[in-house]
């Protein structure tokens, strides 16, 4: 359902529905286009009351603006598939940025989510014919770029392996020291995104992430435990094999399991000892 403002800004632009997003356009068209108007003017008033002052007091600048307004904003339709989620909203504002030459060193945008490359592409003096092509091949851009994150799918169910990637690049990459450490699947994506490594570095980056992760699930396996090296004999190899693939588990596993049961037990030792004995003395 629409939002209905009946305030100082809408009666003087004519607008009965509210929209955020022109909102947005109308401020930062001011801030960076309008000399004349100053954004830390009227400390107490909000964003909205202060553009309404402004332009009431220059009346003549309204219908140029909303001429403007109409020639400039992309149609909905176009942006319906830009969501919240932020490393789409990373990679589309770098790309916007890329492509109409905005810096946020010159002019920053107090914005978040969606709203910032959004807000970008609608102050960017250019016709719509212009915008709506960049717009569309950005949105064919993304879907083909994330056809790769089938490379990262590694990392994907667990954020320790993520981490591990954070702690590994570091030691073994150069890392802006002000890069965000990786905590998240997401993170991982975002980062190598922004990496500029060529396929072949990823592909031998991750090789050596999942060989340490690898490494350190054996070595955890390990605690508590010290290897040994016994003699057997052929015969009690093979039985020690048929009672692996039978039950499906390892040589030492089995070892483990059956001399848990003889110090439980306590039977076929002794039973096999006084046997043994019988047989030498008879």
């Amino acid at each position: 359902m629409a939002i209905r403002y009946n305030d100082e800004l809408s009666q003087v632009l004519g607008d009965s529905e509210y929209s955020e997003r022109h909102d947005i356009w109308l401020w930062y068209t001011l801030v960076f286009f309008e000399k004349s108007f100053d954004k830390e003017a009227l400390p107490d008033y909000g964003m909205r009351d202060k553009m309404a002052r402004y332009l009431q007091a220059n009346k003549w600048k309204v219908d140029p603006l909303l001429q403007r307004r109409r020639e400039q904003l992309t149609p909905k339709k176009y942006l319906e598939w830009i969501t919240n989620e932020r490393r789409l909203v990373e990679w589309l504002t770098k790309e916007i940025q890329n492509s109409t030459k905005h810096s946020q060193l010159n002019f920053p945008f107090n914005l978040s989510g969606r709203d910032l490359p959004i807000a970008i592409l609608d102050v960017w003096e250019r016709d719509l014919t212009e915008k709506t092509s960049l717009i569309k091949n950005l949105e064919q851009r993304w879907r083909e770029h994330k056809t790769h994150d089938k490379k990262y799918s590694w990392f994907k169910d667990d954020n320790q392996k993520c981490s591990l990637a954070y702690e590994w690049l570091q030691k073994n990459t150069y890392l802006s020291i002000f890069r965000t450490p990786i905590e998240t699947y997401e993170d991982l994506l975002i980062f190598f995104d922004n990496a500029n490594y060529t396929s072949e570095q990823e592909e031998l980056y991750i090789g050596k992430i999942k060989k340490l992760w690898n490494q350190r699930k054996y070595r955890s396996t390990l605690k508590g435990k010290s290897q040994y090296n016994f003699v057997l004999s052929d015969k009690t190899v093979e039985t020690l094999d048929k009672i692996s693939e039978q039950h499906e588990i390892s040589r030492a596993r089995a070892l483990e399991i059956l001399v848990e049961i003889e110090a439980k037990k306590g039977l076929y030792i002794s039973e096999k000892l006084q046997n043994s004995k019988l047989l030498r003395n008879t």
